[in-house]
């Protein structure tokens, strides 16, 4: 073998000494690496659920660019119970600025308790489900809402007139309208039928009833929404159905969009400091969610660090015993002129061979286990494409992790070498 005292071993040679250093006890250290695996498919796993789940999000938002919505509503501990009036949707247009807004909505509703459809009543007085609400549309019918969705929408037109006359229903009030009258009606069937609701308003007073009467504009799909979505009706018709009742138009929250998405999170600030609203963002809400799932990663990847740090002691030592039992060997070498760092870079690499296949191994299991995840969750439930993903940067990040933990393991132990004297190692037994 070739040596230089000024240049030393050359990167090829030191890793030859080290795989033939490595299979003299292969068993021992491919067992070693094995073990060391165990923390390394946590990490990666941790990374590809992480990773998986964020991306899943950056799809449904279209890469996080989701509508610049703000919801306003009052805040319950200071502004106490009541709805939001005209004097609140002034006080925001002044604040934001009319120039500022590409719409300020103000949704409003009703409570069904029966409903008449071909003379036979669906009761929904006891168990109130969500499709019992009766929701107002936007009066900017280009405002994104399951009722202008084609997607979504099973039967009728789409939305796109807030002076249209009809009452839209999910499926899941004819489903529930088909099981308690025995019936088995399509969205087709029922789309123009007239309709008697009875509507109740519950008050300081007691409870006031009312009728209208309307017919059934379109059905929408809400199987992938909720199990039971709300009933909708066009603005201008429901606050007609109101006054006609002398019922309250209960004005929850405002929907605020601004024409600049980018001065979102500033306005929403500015409202906030008015301590009568609580404000929310869609953008924060998804920042939120976002920061909690890479927190929980990172957790998830401190908990897995811990096998890796005893891993990286186990390597340690085993690098340690090597040395001390190759001491005969390192002094020859030394009184022959191989340099320390030579001798030293021979058991760093042997480590670094431990974990490098380690690694390899890591990878093989992790992304076998995802990938069976992958297919087995998409069975179940189809609209979810994958829950486990590696990206390239945390592979990188793992394998220089690895590469890394392989080498601080290998470094402490190794220096023991710089203080063998020959002579000494020569007798060593």
């Amino acid at each position: 073998m070739k040596k230089s005292r000024n240049k030393g071993l050359s990167l090829k040679n030191k890793l030859k000494l080290s795989l033939s250093n490595f299979m003299e006890r292969k068993w021992r250290n491919l067992l070693i690496a094995a073990a060391t695996s165990i923390g390394f498919i946590g990490v990666l796993i941790a990374f590809g659920l992480g990773n998986a789940v964020i991306s899943l999000i950056d799809e449904s938002t279209n890469g996080g660019n989701i509508p610049s919505q703000v919801q306003i509503m009052l805040n319950s501990e200071t502004a106490g119970g009541g709805f939001l009036n005209q004097d609140d949707e002034e006080y925001v247009t002044d604040s934001v600025g009319e120039d500022n807004i590409k719409y300020l909505e103000s949704p409003f509703g009703i409570i069904m308790s029966s409903i008449s459809l071909d003379g036979k009543v669906l009761d929904m007085s006891q168990t109130m489900p969500s499709y019992a609400q009766v929701v107002s549309l936007y009066d900017d019918t280009s405002i994104s809402v399951m009722s202008n969705d084609k997607e979504i929408v099973v039967a009728g037109s789409l939305y796109d007139n807030a002076n249209e006359q009809g009452l839209t229903i999910p499926m899941s009030l004819l489903k529930g309208w088909n099981e308690s009258n025995g019936q088995n009606l399509t969205a087709e069937d029922v789309l123009g039928k007239e309709i008697t609701a009875t509507i109740v308003e519950n008050t300081a007073e007691g409870s006031k009833t009312a009728q209208f009467q309307t017919t059934i504009a379109r059905v929408i799909n809400d199987e992938n929404e909720t199990e039971d979505s709300n009933s909708y009706m066009a603005p201008k018709q429901l606050e007609s159905v109101l006054q006609d009742a002398q019922f309250t138009k209960a004005v929850s929250y405002m929907i605020l969009e601004l024409k600049d998405p980018s001065q979102t999170k500033a306005i929403s600030e500015k409202l906030q400091k008015n301590k009568k609203y609580t404000i929310v963002s869609q953008q924060a809400i998804l920042d939120i969610v976002i920061t909690f799932i890479r927190v929980i990663q990172g957790l998830l990847v401190v908990l897995s660090s811990q096998a890796i740090v005893v891993s990286a002691v186990m390597i340690g030592i085993i690098i340690y015993i090597n040395i001390m039992q190759r001491s005969k060997e390192i002094g020859v070498m030394k009184a022959v002129g191989y340099q320390n760092r030579d001798v030293k870079g021979i058991f760093i690499y042997e480590a670094l061979w431990i974990t490098g296949i380690s690694l390899a191994i890591a990878f093989l299991v992790a992304v076998g286990i995802g990938s069976l995840a992958n297919v087995i969750v998409n069975h179940f439930y189809p609209n979810i494409s994958r829950v486990f993903e590696l990206n390239a940067l945390s592979i990188f990040c793992m394998i220089i992790f690895a590469l890394l933990m392989g080498y601080l393991s290998a470094y402490f132990p190794a220096r023991k070498i710089s203080k063998m004297d020959p002579v000494e190692s020569l007798r060593y037994e």
